[in-house]
């Protein structure tokens, strides 16, 4: 068995790698040789958070598993076993696969649902899943600027900073959720909040919206209005079972009578060719992701397989 210890995933695999895995990764699953469970927590007494994402493709089973104390003590771990002799072969602990992963995925719905001449993006967040979802576009769009707003001045401008010099494109910080929305062809919302970070109102005909914010009975998360809802078509999703699991924007929605069931497709069925994405310029579309365990197995399978005879890392 492996293990590996605060290595960033990107210093193994490329960006545009795990994209390419992510979305190969969806196709398994709705072919049904790629499995998954909806995301499960325990709340210990003493406010420590277990979370547990399984899932299974290709080779490899396993989980993400994350432990939480209010986000003072935060680990991340990746788990997977042979699908053949159900030995571990590899365990990575905090080495950021589910950031990147969830990047991962939010590129894919920019690839097939934005405008082909999008170019201009607009990014509510400032933390680490709101860098990994702008550089993901970035490796699958010819982006020309970007804005973010997030409540910290400082953070904000440390985001622009460091983005502009990854990405290598203007990257502006500026003083509200609805500057950053002008002239946007392209929305990343990737926040904790509790309520929505912007006016569906202020939306510009013709943007895609990538939302990641998601939460539990016990974690409230909201990012989106009613009105954004309303207005978006289609509306795409990662998995409908794990919205109702994690009563993310979209639960809400259908449960309020906001939108109807029948609206939401999980993206799986747009890669296959089985649902219509965009069919027009002035749509507004919507992909709202929810993290799913069978994602971080791609990603580390992935991964496994170019460090199992690299010797970076430790033979446990």
């Amino acid at each position: 068995m492996l293990f590996l210890k605060n290595t960033p995933i990107n210093q193994i695999l490329s960006m545009s790698e795990m994209i390419e895995t992510i979305e190969d990764t969806l196709k398994e699953i709705a072919l049904g040789r790629g499995f998954e469970l909806p995301r499960r927590r325990i709340h210990h007494p003493n406010r420590m958070i277990l979370g547990i994402l399984p899932g299974s493709v290709h080779g490899a089973m396993g989980a993400y598993i994350q432990t939480d104390l209010d986000r003072r003590i935060h680990h991340e771990n990746v788990m997977l076993f042979s699908v053949e002799n159900g030995e571990p072969l590899i365990l990575f602990q905090d080495c950021s696969i589910n950031e990147y992963r969830t990047g991962a995925a939010g590129a894919i719905g920019a690839k097939y649902l934005a405008r082909r001449d999008a170019s201009r993006v607009a990014v509510l967040g400032s933390a680490v899943h709101a860098e990994t979802q702008l550089k993901a576009v970035a490796a699958v769009r010819n982006l020309t600027q970007a804005k973010v707003f997030s409540p910290t001045p400082e953070k904000r401008a440390d985001f622009a900073k460091i983005m502009a010099r990854e990405i290598k494109i203007p990257v502006h910080a500026v003083q509200s959720a609805e500057e950053a929305l002008v002239n946007a062809d392209i929305l990343i919302t990737a926040t904790n909040a509790r309520t929505p970070v912007f006016d569906g109102n202020w939306l510009e005909e013709g943007i895609h919206i990538t939302s990641i914010a998601n939460g539990d009975k016990t974690r409230t998360r909201q990012e989106l209005d009613d009105t954004t809802m309303r207005r978006a078509e289609p509306i795409f999703v990662t998995s409908k079972e794990t919205v109702c699991v994690n009563e993310s924007d979209i639960f809400r929605a259908v449960r309020d009578r906001v939108i109807s069931w029948e609206r939401v497709h999980e993206i799986s069925s747009l890669l296959l060719g089985e649902t219509a994405g965009r069919t027009d310029d002035r749509q507004i579309t919507l992909f709202k992701l929810q993290g799913t365990g069978v994602m971080d197995v791609a990603i580390g399978l992935k991964a496994y397989e170019r460090l199992k005879d690299s010797g970076r890392a430790q033979l446990l």
